[in-house]
């Protein structure tokens, strides 16, 4: 099967999902969640495949959500299909790495969060960046960014919507390790492979018991995502967002 913003390789017995939009930043819209979300279901069904890469084409691992929609459907269109991937990706029966090789801000850092695994190329940078376009963090990021980094340091991160540097993910225990970019994908393949001779049933087994105690946090925290969402969405702080964007300016907010 082909797709239009992913590309689904195998390698041995590693699958390796490239989000493929380099022209955007690989930015994520309603086509490539679908698509993310089929190419995990064919993961799962694939005996063959024991581990999974999710890595961007380009310069960006992902700039996050693509704002080239109709900001009146907005909600509606995001909601249910960023819930349904996260979904997918913690039920995932088998490892799954995300390869950070380069930018990963808002939707795009969380869907690496997301994942049993998070390595970065030295040159990667992430961010929260929600803030910066006047709407509320996603993708049960509200449950895992405190999890993870503690509640002051998420809310900092929240809040400002700063960038920062693979090192400094690294140092705040948000990812596991970084390497060098020239032999970034290499050492990530390198740790797949270790992975996909391993027990894979059993580490399914010990990533489902693991999710389960968080299971319902997420699910909260999805929920509670989607509705703060869908009220930003309606702001006119968020509306200004997006002209400021076009006219290449600041953004002018006035907390309404």
């Amino acid at each position: 099967m082909s797709y239009e913003t992913i590309t689904f390789e195998k390698e041995d017995n590693v699958c390796i999902l490239t989000l493929n939009r380099p022209e955007r930043l690989n930015a994520m819209n309603n086509k490539m969640f679908e698509e993310i979300k089929d190419a995990l279901d064919r993961v799962k069904d694939d005996a063959e495949i024991r581990a999974c890469i999710i890595t961007g084409a380009g310069r960006a691992f992902s700039s996050g959500g693509d704002f080239s929609f109709d900001q009146s459907q907005a909600g509606k269109e995001i909601d249910l299909s960023q819930k349904e991937l996260v979904l997918k990706l913690i039920k995932l029966n088998k490892p799954l790495i995300a390869a950070v090789n380069g930018l990963a801000l808002g939707a795009g850092m969380n869907l690496a969060l997301n994942c049993d695994l998070v390595y970065a190329s030295d040159k990667a940078e992430f961010g929260t960046f929600f803030i910066k376009r006047a709407i509320t963090p996603e993708m049960s990021s509200t449950f895992l960014l405190p999890y993870i980094v503690g509640i002051h340091k998420a809310k900092e991160l929240i809040f400002f919507g700063d960038r920062f540097s693979a090192h400094e993910a690294k140092n705040i225990g948000l990812i596991n390790d970084v390497f060098p970019d020239d032999i970034f994908m290499s050492k990530v393949k390198e740790l797949a492979k270790r992975l996909a001779k391993g027990p894979t049933l059993a580490i399914g087994l010990a990533k489902e018991a693991i999710h389960n105690l968080l299971m319902d946090q997420i699910v909260k925290a999805l929920d509670n995502e989607a509705e703060s969402l869908i009220k930003a969405f309606k702001s006119e702080d968020f509306a200004e967002s997006l002209l400021s964007f076009m006219e290449k300016r600041e953004p002018k907010f006035k907390g309404v």
